[in-house]
């Protein structure tokens, strides 16, 4: 010790010495670290150094002379001074580095600046192993706290712990001055963790600050924290077209992993899928497989959690089979309506048709009157995109009292004399009547009943399917034939019938002989009341003169000429039969030709007699009704029951036809 004191003093006494001629540093230590057991050169050079300057190192413990010069103390075994002298390079090298090496050292010669030279000598011995996490090395349920604790053991110079969650630093503990321990701790709290913490890698790395000598080592900590199930549904609402596959996912959130089951809402029978975890698949789904399925997330932490998926099969247009084949109406039935009922996905677009036309009605189809124009077969179609229509029959048969076709036009016909006249009568009916009678009315009122074959009258009956048609024709008309024409059938339902009204027009020869018997006989009558006038006068005046009559007194007033038209017989002659003149009650009347006469046809007599062919009832004279024959449907229209058939054929030959008018 003595003499480390000694040498002390002569270097100072050295410096001093030769401060008139100081040095410069070139090159100063500067403060390095060196891994233990390895080597460091702390390096120190000067200029201008004579060959009478010393260079001195000085090092721990306390500044203790290390090396003179070239000369290294003895006790420095493992030190060592390196460099070109001649050029003022003075280093000094430390081999196999121990911890007692750690310190400050300074290199100085005569006339420098002691605090220049002084450098620091850190040896670093690595931390032996990571440092240890304690605590969270167990699930956590959400909402509670952890803590976690990291210690490193050993190392020198003790490390600083940092704490990183991921790549973010959240905590940073340096060792100080006064820590006397050898490990170094450093505690990270987080509270009421969430599921965002579930599987976060939390860090804590212990560096001593040297990387070109030593990494930092650290250790993990992967958080376990159990939190409930969540699901989310990627599509809500799946679209499949019937016999495709349809697969229903169900994501889910959870710690630990849940259970997920599938069941459909308002359907209490296992489902016919198959169940793969999150996923439902359904093979070949049918339209009864539509509907809102649920899944239902369970792993242990309550609350469970559930989820929907709405499953929509396209399919195409079905029409209820329950809609009947047929369907019996009322004839005249006001407000009758048909629904047709049909299923389908994209809902279906339902309309009615006629069969085999084009014209399309809403869906109900609505009468506003039914008649036999309705009847007739119609189709429910119903159509939805991505699929071809389809369709149903149904047939409307109406039944009720017989209709007459055209029976708003009660008819006027005028036929000449002579000619011939053609009335029709067009019925529609369910059930059909047994036929259509004919009943003539005179104009003074006595009804006949007409048959085919009978003095010029025919009667032509036609049926067909769906109606029946009767014609009668009058031949060689005269005004005997003039009346009231009358067709008429019935039905269960009642009966229906249609008045024709036959005029018969003279012909202008006729016409003539009727003026002029007219006019002979109107003056015949005028002559009459005239003469009955003249003797009336007479007998008042004999009352008043005498009781006694006066014979071979003429008259006051001569009788006026008879006309030239008056023979001896009393007869007027018209050119067409002789009217004769009777007195009754002192006038004179025509008398109506006899009735047994064999010379006179039955139609210069009128319809009175039964020559004509007609039948009357043996006991009333009155006309029985019969039964009509079965009607059939003529081609309808319109489905509103609307008639577009407003004619009645009447016609008549040998003349020009005058057409039907209405009756007032």
């Amino acid at each position: 010790m003595a003499a480390d004191s000694k040498g002390l003093l002569i270097a100072m006494l050295m410096i001093s010495t030769w401060t008139a001629y100081a040095a410069k540093y070139r090159v100063i230590p500067k403060s390095t670290a060196v891994l233990l057991g390895g080597t460091i050169t702390m390096k120190c050079a000067y200029d201008e150094l004579t060959p009478a300057d010393t260079v001195v190192w000085l090092g721990p413990p306390n500044f203790k002379l290390i090396a003179t010069g070239k000369a290294v103390n003895p006790r420095f075994q493992r030190y060592a001074i390196t460099g070109d002298h001649s050029k003022g390079e003075f280093n000094l090298a430390i081999r196999e580095a121990r911890l007692r090496d750690e310190g400050n050292y300074k290199c100085s010669t005569f006339g420098v600046d002691e605090a220049e030279g002084l450098a620091e000598l850190t040896v670093v011995e690595p931390v032996p192993a990571p440092p240890d996490i304690d605590g969270g090395d167990g699930p956590v349920i959400h909402g509670h706290s952890i803590l976690l604790s990291c210690v490193s053991y050993g190392g020198h110079p003790l490390p600083r712990l940092e704490w990183y969650n991921g790549t973010r630093l959240v905590q940073s503990i340096r060792p100080s001055e006064q820590w006397q321990m050898e490990d170094m701790v450093a505690k990270l709290s987080i509270r009421r963790v969430s599921r965002w913490e579930n599987g976060v890698n939390y860090t804590c790395k212990a560096d001593q600050g040297f990387p070109d000598l030593v990494k930092p080592v650290a250790s993990s900590r992967v958080l376990d924290i159990q939190y409930p199930p969540e699901v989310f549904i990627p599509r809500p609402s799946i679209f499949v077209k019937e016999g495709d596959l349809a697969n229903l996912t169900c994501l889910v959130d959870g710690n630990p992993t849940s259970t997920v089951t599938w069941r459909k809402l308002d359907h209490h029978h296992s489902l016919a899928g198959a169940e793969r975890g999150n996923h439902l698949i359904l093979h070949k789904v049918s339209r009864y497989d539509a509907g809102v399925y649920q899944c239902t997330a369970d792993n242990g932490i309550p609350p469970v959690d559930v989820g929907t998926v709405t499953l929509k099969v396209r399919y195409p247009p079905w029409i209820d089979p329950s809609m009947k084949q047929t369907i019996t109406v009322q004839y005249d039935n006001d407000g009758f309506s048909l629904d047709c009922l049909a299923e389908g996905n994209p809902k279906p677009h339902i309309r009615w048709r006629r069969k085999n036309t084009n014209l399309y009605w809403d869906n109900p189809l609505r009468f506003n009157r039914v008649d036999y124009g309705v009847e007739g077969t119609y189709e429910c179609v119903a159509t939805n995109e991505g699929f071809p229509e389809v369709s149903k029959e149904t047939k409307i048969d109406v039944i009720g009292l017989p209709h007459l076709l055209g029976q708003d036009l009660a008819e006027v016909l005028t036929v000449q004399s002579g000619g011939t006249a053609r009335l029709g009568c067009r019925i529609v009916a369910d059930p059909l009547p047994g036929r259509i009678s004919w009943i003539w009315r005179s104009k003074q009122g006595i009804e006949n009943t007409l048959h085919d074959g009978l003095n010029g009258i025919s009667i032509n009956d036609k049926i067909t399917e769906q109606e029946m048609s009767s014609a009668l024709t009058v031949k060689h008309v005269d005004i005997g034939r003039a009346g009231t024409y009358i067709c008429q059938a019935s039905n269960i339902f009642g009966p229906v019938k249609r008045n024709i009204q036959l005029e018969v027009e003279e012909s202008r020869t006729s016409l003539f002989i009727i003026i002029i018997a007219t006019t002979a006989s109107a003056l015949a009558l005028m002559a009459t009341m005239a003469f009955g006038c003249v003797l009336k006068k007479r007998r008042v005046t004999r009352k008043q003169r005498k009781p006694t009559a006066v014979h071979g007194v003429s008259a006051s007033r001569p009788m006026p000429p008879v006309p030239k038209y008056i023979h001896a017989t009393s007869t007027i002659d018209s050119g067409v039969e002789d009217l004769e003149l009777h007195e009754l009650d002192r006038a004179l009347k025509p008398h109506p030709p006899s009735r047994g006469r064999d010379d006179k046809e039955w139609k210069s007599v009128g319809l009175a007699y039964s020559g004509f062919g007609i039948r009357q009832s043996s006991d009333t004279g009155l006309v029985h009704s019969t039964s009509l024959p079965p009607y059939s449907t003529v081609e309808r229209q319109l489905p509103d029951g609307e008639d577009n058939i407003r004619h009645l054929t009447t016609f008549r030959e040998d003349g020009p036809t005058v057409p039907a008018t209405p009756s007032l």
